[in-house]
């Protein structure tokens, strides 16, 4: 992931959109209208999922970057959820310390507070600059609490629940959504619940593995539906009558995902999210294909039946849709 961001800056200046045109509305995010349009699910507003929150702008997973989103205009961002060794929940991606923060060791080892006297590093914990140095911010790890907070009336959150060998996927899942019911924020949150493994070999149904008592009535659940060798429209069917909203889709091969007259099977029935973050999730229809030529990847995502695109550019995303008068 490294070598791909840094491919980005160079890639940069081939985009001919430019990231200070955009501006947020000023008079906020009306939070009634974004569960409105999530809601619609045949045709309805495409919906942008900052990966990591807005990390050009500060630190991946900090609530910096969620303020950046919502400055931007951003209605969605992912994040990801880990317990720390007295089972508190924060928002960190990696199971160590070393590349967001000037901390050494994994997150399971570390109580929260030991956890809170670190600071992260600046972006996405790369080397940047003239010099190519790791900057320091004095941004603290966040607790999931405060992300919560941060989002409540404002943004829509996809949740990654990350596990460790402390933590089962159970334990962090539980812990999550019991603060998201605590909290008065489960209209906040699309969970993310992997149906199958993501094994290219993995070809049983998603029952023995997915349960929709496993994010305990939450309201918004997205599956996540990754290639295997078993074909795609068998694993949507095993979701029929689930009475879900929709799915996370990720492939490396494009031909993965059958097409009926240009477009994904259920369109009309589910959002659908595309990962542009890395090829290998999008059929090859990621960001940095987008920063040369946006038609050919965010454009054919969506004309294919995605209505939701998670990205590590989404300045650059906002003013594409802008383009195609899609915002």
């Amino acid at each position: 992931m490294t070598t791909r961001r840094k491919r980005f800056f160079g890639l940069a200046a081939t985009l001919l959109l430019c990231s200070c045109a955009v501006a947020a509305d000023p008079a906020g995010p009306d939070f009634a209208q974004i569960k409105a349009d999530f809601e619609v699910v045949d045709n309805g507003p495409v919906f942008i999922v900052a990966h990591r929150g807005c990390w050009t702008a500060a630190p991946e997973n900090s609530v910096a970057a969620l303020e950046a989103c919502v400055r931007l205009g951003v209605r969605a961002v992912e994040i990801d959820v880990r317990l720390s060794k007295d089972r508190e929940l924060i928002v960190f991606h990696d199971s160590t310390l070393k590349r967001m923060t000037n901390g050494q060791g994994y997150v399971y080892e570390f109580t929260l507070a030991e956890l809170r006297g670190l600071r992260l590093m600046e972006r996405d914990g790369t080397p940047s600059g003239q010099f190519h140095h790791r900057l320091l911010t004095d941004q603290p790890i966040a607790t999931l609490a405060e992300v919560f907070e941060a989002a409540r009336g404002r943004l829509l959150i996809n949740l990654e629940i990350k596990t460790d060998p402390a933590f089962s996927y159970r334990a962090v899942l539980d812990a999550a959504t019991e603060l998201a019911v605590k909290m008065g924020v489960e209209d906040h949150v699309f969970w993310k619940i992997p149906a199958t493994g993501r094994s290219a070999n993995n070809d049983a149904p998603a029952d023995g593995s997915y349960n929709r008592s496993d994010i305990k009535s939450m309201p918004y659940v997205f599956p996540i539906i990754w290639e295997s060798k078993r074909p795609f429209e068998l694993k949507l069917n095993d979701f029929a009558g689930a009475g879900l909203m929709g799915f996370e889709l990720v492939a490396s091969n494009i031909a993965y995902w059958p097409l009926v007259e240009g477009r994904l099977p259920g369109a009309d029935r589910y959002r659908y999210m595309g990962i542009a973050v890395l090829p290998q999730w999008s059929g090859g229809l990621s960001d940095e294909l987008a920063l040369q030529n946006p038609g050919a990847a965010w454009g054919r995502l969506l004309d294919m039946g995605f209505d939701m695109i998670m990205t590590d550019r989404p300045e650059q995303l906002i003013l594409f849709l802008e383009s195609r008068g899609l915002r």
